[in-house]
């Protein structure tokens, strides 16, 4: 396990990429050894490999471990003055959801003190294909990750949960075109949250912002003017992340495929 933990600080602390040779000479240990804990840290999802080059370098599991870590300090820190004026502007609970290997984690919640509050607990486990987190992660998570995602059951938590791939792919290709979810009573009767992405410094998907409350005052489609607060809040924490809006897109991933693949 030290071992392990040894050489991914190794990877993260290399500029660029890292070969075998390389990382056994760097930690003084035999090639074959490196070798071996490379490969069960590559299959685990900790470390990517170069199809070409043949060097290692982060995974996606790894990356999810850097923002799940920072999600607990820093990008709270940073988001919780913009949730408490996105929560004062539209008057419904407002959500930081962090990605994990599951689904989407609830990780800071602004109650928004409307006479009909919807207020999730921290810790509250979303699906990836029940809950507009869940698709924003799927619409805009790299490549890796939705892959790993899109692979797990498709859970159905009312009637109105889409499991089917199709369908999923369609809606997708929307929210990543239109830039934020929707997901009316897909999680919960009665409730609707719309979402919208988070993205770090390097453009990669970091966390979701979202707004929760009753159908009743978030029909679907919601409000434009509520759909604009939510994204002028997330490119907000977004900048103060560090993200600049000409880094390059992600472009959706095929989820009927990916599961195709998972199956076979």
């Amino acid at each position: 396990m030290l071992l392990s933990l040894l050489i991914l600080e190794k990877v993260l602390d290399r500029q660029g990429s890292s070969g075998v040779t390389a990382l056994a000479d760097a930690l003084g240990l035999p090639k074959a050894r490196i070798h071996r804990h490379l490969g069960s840290l590559k299959n685990s999802g900790f470390l990517s490999q170069d199809a070409v080059t043949r060097s290692y370098e982060p995974g996606w599991r790894l990356l999810l471990l850097g923002q799940r870590i920072e999600s607990r300090t820093g990008v709270v820190a940073l988001a919780r003055p913009i949730m408490a004026r996105l929560r004062d502007e539209v008057g419904q609970s407002v959500v930081l959801s962090q990605l994990t290997e599951q689904g989407v984690t609830v990780t800071e919640v602004l109650p928004g003190g409307s006479p009909i509050d919807v207020v999730l607990s921290a810790g509250t486990q979303l699906g990836y294909n029940s809950s507009a987190q869940g698709k924003v992660a799927l619409a805009f998570g790299i490549e890796e990750q939705v892959r790993a995602w899109s692979a797990l059951p498709h859970e159905r938590r009312t009637a109105h949960t889409i499991t089917d791939p199709q369908r999923l792919h369609v809606e997708l290709g929307k929210v990543h075109d239109q830039g934020w979810a929707s997901g009316p009573e897909e999680t919960f009767l009665g409730v609707n949250t719309i979402a919208a992405p988070v993205f770090s410094h390097g453009g990669a998907l970091a966390c979701t912002l979202g707004v929760v409350a009753s159908i009743h005052y978030l029909p679907d489609p919601p409000d434009p003017h509520l759909v604009s607060a939510l994204t002028t809040a997330a490119a907000s924490l977004s900048g103060d992340l560090g993200y600049r809006a000409d880094h390059a897109e992600t472009t959706p991933v095929d989820v009927r495929a990916s599961r195709s693949g998972a199956a076979t």
